[in-house]
């Protein structure tokens, strides 16, 4: 189908800065949606429901897109290479606010503090994979999710180093794919990054366990945008 979020004849999202370049839109994008994310954590932003990523999504990308906070109108897939160049089954767009219901009735329905630092992540492990695996939006879904997650912990009381995910952005992101497969769903990647951001004194440069997940290289790895179905 023709996607309405990209420009005629063209692979590059329509912008509110009418940038036609890809990788220019990747820079600026960047640095919009980090100043914006300084501003979230200055302002103590607080995690009510699942869908809070609404408004997460609207101030990271407010400068950028016309449509930030809003759930895309299209259904979309993206070829993962962790997956064989498959798609992960994101829910279909009519479904997203029922999706988000469901997640908000399975695990905002409990006292996070009564949790254990492993019970606690493992729950949160859980539930930032059925936020991903939505995919509420038409693009910006992993930052708002890793900027969900940030807030959520911090809120929490837990000292998160956002530094060593960023680093490793590209296992996060792949880490995600797995935890996202239904059925054949594989969460220790994801859990175990988390649990390492909690975790003091990691090393973030040298931190070799990111480098590979099963027989795939996390360098391999080259970020692309969605395409409509």
């Amino acid at each position: 189908m023709k996607d309405p979020y990209i420009y005629q004849d063209s692979d590059v999202l329509i912008n509110k800065a009418n940038i036609r370049d890809k990788n220019k839109l990747d820079e600026f994008e960047n640095r919009m949606t980090n100043l914006a994310l300084i501003s979230l954590i200055k302002d103590s932003f607080e995690i009510h429901t699942s869908k809070d990523v609404f408004k997460i999504h609207k101030v990271l990308f407010q400068n950028v897109y016309d449509w930030a906070g809003n759930p895309r109108d299209i259904d979309i897939y993206k070829e993962e290479p962790i997956i064989n160049n498959k798609s992960v089954e994101y829910t279909i767009h009519k479904n997203i606010i029922k999706e988000m219901n469901s997640i908000d009735h399975q695990y905002f329905n409990q006292d996070w503090k009564l949790l254990k630092k492993e019970d606690f992540i493992h729950v949160f492990t859980r539930m930032i994979a059925e936020i991903w695996k939505v995919h509420p939006f038409r693009e910006g879904n992993t930052r708002t999710v890793s900027a969900f997650g940030y807030l959520f912990l911090k809120q929490y009381g837990y000292d998160f180093n956002a530094e060593l995910i960023s680093h490793h952005a590209k296992y996060f992101r792949s880490a995600l794919v797995m935890a996202s497969l239904g059925q054949y769903a594989e969460y220790q990647y994801l859990q175990n990054i988390l649990l390492d951001a909690l975790s003091s004194g990691q090393d973030i440069e040298k931190t070799r366990k990111y480098s590979k997940i099963k027989d795939y290289h996390i360098d391999q790895y080259k970020y692309a945008y969605h395409k409509a179905k």
